[in-house]
């Protein structure tokens, strides 16, 4: 189902409000799981980058002391191998940590989508 968001679409949503605080929402909730804090402000307009930083963080810890966890992390955040290997040539990140983060944040995105349409297809 995630293969049939399309870019655009998934690049609109990122835009809309009520995309943008159900995936804050879903990360919240994701990393509490495993004990990790994570805070949003609410602002729309700079959640990717105040999310993003939250969790660069985390992700850099997890890959310095802790890889198991983070091997449980983004098997509950439905993030596998093949999907952090993937990646769009125009995208520069300067360390594993900033993939890991971009990839995390663009799969919950697409989660709160897929639910979002099944929970409307269902009405």
């Amino acid at each position: 189902m995630s293969q049939l968001i399309s870019k655009g679409e998934l690049e609109r949503s990122k835009r809309e409000e009520k995309f943008v605080l159900l995936t804050a929402q879903q990360v919240k909730k994701d990393f509490a799981m495993f004990g990790m804090q994570v805070n949003f402000s609410g602002n729309v307009n700079f959640a990717y980058n105040e999310l993003f930083d939250q969790l660069k963080i985390h992700i850099d810890d997890l890959l310095n002391s802790n890889y198991e966890k983070l091997k449980s992390l983004l098997y509950q955040i439905d993030l596998n191998e093949k999907e952090l290997t993937k990646t769009d040539r125009e995208m520069h990140f300067s360390s594993i940590s900033e993939l890991i983060t971009h990839k995390i944040l663009e799969r919950e995105l697409k989660k709160v989508l897929i639910r979002t349409y099944f929970k409307e297809k269902g009405q």
